[in-house]
């Protein structure tokens, strides 16, 4: 039995043709898409198996829009739809195996979640790469502290690791005993010191710990409806608003302190050039290929991208489809363009 998938799409200033034919490769599954039309005005889909979200939310790279433009989504999908599985996507993301295996994954899978997360109680590195993110807001002075202690620990490394689907710094610099030279152990114990919850009044703790990751994730229904619920509560928002880039924070956080289990992360992600990840080129197809996940960004937008036209065709056995009308409780629901709202400042 064909498990019953939707494929959730944040969607903002990519080119439609590139929306179109992720959508296509994804069907006959529906294909949730969240546009911010205040970024881009002119984007029409008329896939059968895509569901525009309705009064969707003015997002950005690293505002709080985006996360509650996701949670938005979610909620439209739990009221509307009926399903057993939600996958997070963007539209430089394409599929990496046949559709018909990521079928036959939701099926046997035993577990809640798909997805990876790093503590940052346990990672000094991780806590010491984004505690300044997670435990004061931007713009202020205890963001700047932490910043500042933040450098003064990595010191002149470069090293970085790939985990998690996100890029963090490594401080390869011990003495001979093992220990951390002194600025960056006063710097680290500062920052520790800083992430107790009594220190600064968060809502941190043993039993609600931090993490930090990648915000595109696999989950499903049941776990969907309890991170909403906790998504919307007060300490919640509190916490989160106003973070840098509060994404990769709120949703490893409320993943990881659901309970539930973890299955494998469904991404591949090569490596990261700054921030973000690196554009696939044909030097990656046989990562690609061995990889074990069923989806991979970021493809390059170009409809003549000879990795996408590879990837596609070798990879994912791409062929036309025709997509079977959704198996939802709501009939399509036209898109409506966001009025733009003030967003709290970062």
């Amino acid at each position: 039995m064909r498990p019953r998938i939707v494929f959730l799409l944040m969607s903002a200033v990519h080119p439609v043709h590139v929306v179109k034919e992720l959508t296509r490769a994804l069907a006959p599954h529906i294909v949730l898409v969240h546009h911010d039309f205040s970024q881009s005005d002119e984007f029409a889909l008329d896939e059968p198996n895509v569901i525009m979200v309705p009064d969707p939310k003015v997002t950005g790279w690293g505002v709080w829009g985006f996360s509650e433009g996701i949670f938005h989504s979610i909620q439209f999908a739990l009221e509307n739809l009926q399903f057993d599985y939600l996958q997070l996507l963007s539209p430089t993301c394409l599929p990496i195996k046949p559709l018909k295996a990521f079928e036959d994954y939701i099926v046997a899978r035993t577990t809640e979640r798909d997805f990876s997360g790093i503590d940052l109680y346990r990672d000094r590195d991780a806590l010491m790469s984004v505690g300044y993110r997670m435990f004061a807001r931007e713009h202020t002075l205890a963001h700047r502290i932490l910043r500042r202690l933040s450098l003064v620990y990595f010191g002149d490394s470069i090293d970085v690791r790939d985990v998690a689907g996100v890029q963090i710094r490594t401080n390869p610099s011990t003495l001979a005993d093992g220990s951390l030279p002194w600025k960056a152990r006063a710097a680290l114990k500062v920052t520790q010191r800083w992430s107790q919850p009594a220190a600064v009044g968060h809502i941190f703790d043993e039993k609600f710990r931090p993490y930090f990751g990648s915000a595109w994730f696999g989950a499903r229904r049941e776990l969907l409806e309890w991170m909403l619920a906790r998504f919307r509560q007060a300490d919640i928002m509190k916490q989160f608003q106003g973070l840098r880039i509060p994404e990769e924070l709120v949703i490893p956080t409320l993943l990881k302190n659901s309970g539930s289990r973890d299955g494998a992360y469904n991404h591949c992600i090569i490596t990261f050039r700054g921030p973000n990840p690196k554009w696939l080129d044909d030097d990656d197809f046989e990562a690609l290929r061995q990889s074990p996940a069923f989806f991979a960004r970021k493809f390059p937008v170009e409809p003549t991208s000879s990795i996408r036209r590879r990837v596609l065709l070798e990879l994912a056995g791409e062929a036309p489809r025709s997509p079977a009308p959704p198996a939802s409780k709501a009939s399509k629901v036209p898109s409506r363009r966001a009025e733009p709202e003030v967003l709290p400042t970062p």
